[in-house]
């Protein structure tokens, strides 16, 4: 029987959007397996980061690798692949193809889009801010090609119908959660920081876009430094190319560990003291429930989509000020201490915050051309 769904993860290759993938289908594995119908393109990193989670989709039926970069890089090959099948769910989209044949269903998660008015144009040059905004302004028009769009958060849905006008009936809200690899500790793979003594902790798994605000990082550690008196060093996740590019200052304050495994990321946060999140700009982030999920102590930046995720579970400050994150530090690491009764209510609170197999059993669900 030849499939006449597909999954395709061909574009996802860093991020939380490769470990939310990774988390779905290692979810979906059995149904995958005994489905016969379905048919996966996952790119290499997909794939690599499944196998690190002892997962062997050699049995799939219908499983394939194959790699697209952006709007160009492979996708005349991808294009020719999707044409066989009556319906495509596209995990993180945009897909690229302006009449498609089937179904599609793209899944959104582009905040850019929604808050066009965001705080993170102001920070770029006039040149790059308009290459940015032609950029997004490109994609939304194929997002509203989809035929459904998935969603992580209503307040995302709420900002497709607002800015891109997609109507509210064709959006399906589906709760991000904690991947199960966060119970499950056989799976996860070694990870050890090279700590200096005396030293706090501070972590940050992500890559580093502009968004994600991570250049406070060194006006934190000097923060806390002069303001309260303790020492700290942040141990971040970036790829070479990132890492290359940040200042002096930066690499001074910081610890580059490198890109991880989805299965190295419980790790990373063990060996941590506190996780510290100064995003400006989210749809949704994984990273706020996977720290309260290893009972770490949770710095995040105060915005609307850190206060649904995580309520009062997280410390929060002003993200545009490194002192106000600083000394929410301090009132932890400097004053009351880590409340570890806090700090299981927290993990709690992730764990219940939404079900991945309820997930993957409501993306599977909308792989039927009829859904």
């Amino acid at each position: 029987m030849s499939p006449t769904s597909a999954i395709n993860t061909s574009n996802v290759h860093a991020g939380g959007g490769l470990q939310a993938t990774c988390s779905f289908l290692a979810e979906a594995q059995p149904d995958l397996i005994s489905g016969d119908w379905i048919a996966v393109l996952a790119s290499e990193e997909v794939s690599q980061n499944l196998a690190s989670l002892s997962r062997d989709f050699v049995t799939i039926p219908n499983y394939e690798v194959l790699n697209v970069y952006g709007a160009l890089r492979g996708q005349s090959t991808l294009a020719r692949k999707l044409r066989k099948f009556r319906c495509v769910f596209t995990v993180f989209g945009p897909l690229y193809i302006w009449k498609p044949r089937f179904k599609s269903v793209v899944g959104f998660a582009q905040a850019w889009i929604i808050y066009p008015q965001n705080e993170c144009y102001k920070r770029l040059p006039v040149l790059q801010r308009l290459k940015t905004r032609l950029k997004f302004w490109i994609q939304a028009q194929f997002f509203k090609r989809a035929d459904v769009l998935v969603v992580e958060l209503e307040h995302v849905k709420e900002g497709l119908v607002r800015e891109l006008g997609f109507p509210a009936e064709r959006i399906h809200v589906v709760h991000n959660c904690l991947s199960s690899l966060y119970a499950q500790p056989e799976l996860w793979q070694d990870l050890t920081l090279s700590r200096s003594q005396g030293e706090l902790a501070l972590g940050f798994l992500g890559r580093n876009y502009i968004h994600k605000n991570t250049e406070i990082f060194p006006e934190i550690v000097s923060a806390l430094k002069r303001n309260h008196g303790i020492s700290a060093r942040f141990y971040v996740t970036f790829t070479e190319d990132e890492w290359r590019a940040c200042s002096p200052e930066f690499r001074k304050a910081c610890v580059n560990v490198g890109q991880l495994t989805v299965a190295q990321c419980p790790k990373f946060y063990r060996s941590l003291d506190a996780v510290v999140f100064p995003s400006l700009l989210e749809c949704f982030s994984a990273t706020p429930l996977e720290a309260m999920a290893m009972e770490k102590p949770l710095f995040a930046s105060d915005r609307p989509f850190n206060r649904d995720i995580c309520q009062g579970h997280a410390h929060y400050f002003d993200p545009l000020s490194p002192a106000s994150a600083a000394a929410e530090i301090a009132k932890v690491f400097g004053g009351e201490g880590t409340n570890a009764a806090a700090l299981k209510h927290a993990r709690d609170h992730a764990f219940g915050f939404s079900s991945a197999k309820e997930r993957a059993r409501k993306y599977l669900d909308l792989l039927t051309p009829n859904a």
